[in-house]
């Protein structure tokens, strides 16, 4: 990618992108990280210039870190995260370790970890996991039933440290940019692009950054099944709907957040990212006409 890119020329609306959309989440970023959410587009070191060239009023620099003019604040917020995050990462490296061994988890990740390392004290500490080829519904209930029967499902009350379990794809559907909000949707360009792998089945991840045009290697997944299998995938989907919460039946495949097949289990009630759109925007916009 670098190489293709080398010789592009990186604009401050560029670099504005990734620095506004960080900072709804209170998350200075090095110059390093500028370039990589930028697709490493040019070289590091005319980013890096292009940087020192923008104006004091809209952007700010301390400790390596870059961020919008009068956020200066948010460096040592990102340090203190960091120690959460720490934390957090060792809890779901135990519990990535335990689902592994059903032999339909292909990959887990850390989700919605937005930045390196940015993760709030209060959270809950979200998975994104694939699996085999019709075989969603066996994982989600031995992953869940795992994390209930160990006490570790986030509730109302207590969600601290607990493990959500609410994105599931199979390999069927490793391309999940049908999921995005058309063109106007930063928050999935930027969340599949901060997905943190702590579990791994034979580089089955590069697969899916292949098959999401991050990755230009060739792979050929080979998935062996199993018939008597079928037959109880489809009494664990059965099961599981039927004691499925009433929010999820009435906003399954009726909202952004909650979509529910054989090869995607997405069920998040609260999907924030119109929002992020907005938010992002509004800053872009004021950020622009003081460029212009």
């Amino acid at each position: 990618m670098l190489s293709d890119n080398y010789n592009q020329k990186i604009s401050t609306r560029d670099i504005l992108d990734p620095l506004v959309f960080f900072d709804l989440f209170d998350f200075p970023l090095t110059a390093y990280e500028i370039w990589h959410y930028l697709d490493c587009r040019g070289s590091l070191a005319a980013l890096t210039s292009s940087l020192e060239m923008i104006d004091s009023k809209i952007l700010g620099q301390k400790n390596g870190f870059y961020f919008l003019s009068g956020r200066e604040n948010i460096v040592e917020t990102r340090k203190i995260r960091y120690n959460y995050s720490c934390h957090k990462i060792k809890i779901a490296k135990r519990f990535a370790r335990a689902f592994a061994f059903s032999p339909f988890v292909k990959t887990i990740a850390i989700a919605n970890f937005i930045g390196d390392h940015n993760l709030r004290q209060e959270g809950d500490i979200d998975f994104f996991i694939i699996t085999s080829a019709r075989r969603i519904w066996l994982s989600r209930l031995f992953c869940a039933g795992l994390a209930k029967l160990l006490n570790s499902r986030p509730t109302a009350k207590k969600k601290q440290d607990k493990i959500c379990l609410s994105f599931y794809i199979s390999e069927e559907h490793l391309d999940i940019r049908d999921l995005a909000l058309g063109d106007n949707d930063p928050y999935f360009y930027y969340w599949l692009r901060g997905l943190l792998p702590i579990y791994d089945s034979n580089n089955f991840y590069q697969q899916f950054l292949a098959a999401n045009n991050l990755s230009t290697d060739k792979f050929t997944a080979v998935s062996i099944q199993i018939s008597w299998l079928d037959a109880l995938e489809k009494i664990a989907k059965k099961w599981q709907l039927k004691i499925m919460s009433p929010g999820l039946k009435k906003a399954m495949n009726n909202s952004d957040g909650v979509v529910i097949s054989d090869s995607v289990l997405k069920l998040y009630l609260s999907d924030r990212r119109r929002l992020f759109a907005e938010k992002f925007k509004s800053k872009y916009d004021e950020l622009l006409k003081k460029i212009n």
